[in-house]
């Protein structure tokens, strides 16, 4: 994820306010975290250690974010 969000940096679909809320959910303990959809400071995505949630969601908000934490569920779980 680091570095797809990297060269998402490099050919300027990111922007400062993005960064910044990579940045800080790096900082908190994020696995990764990068842009999504076609950038431009709207949407970014974070991959989480299970106990870490709160504490990466916390920071994200801090940071003037707004974060939505989802589960991931394999095919064929309830």
């Amino acid at each position: 994820m680091k570095m797809n969000h990297a060269l998402l940096y490099a050919v300027g679909v990111s922007n400062g306010r993005l960064e910044e809320l990579v940045y800080e959910a790096r900082e908190a303990g994020a696995l990764g975290a990068k842009l999504t959809r076609a950038g431009g400071g709207r949407c970014m995505i974070a991959l989480t250690a299970e106990g870490r949630l709160k504490d990466e969601a916390e920071a994200i908000e801090r940071a003037g974010g707004e974060a939505f934490i989802t589960e991931r569920r394999w095919m064929g779980e309830g």
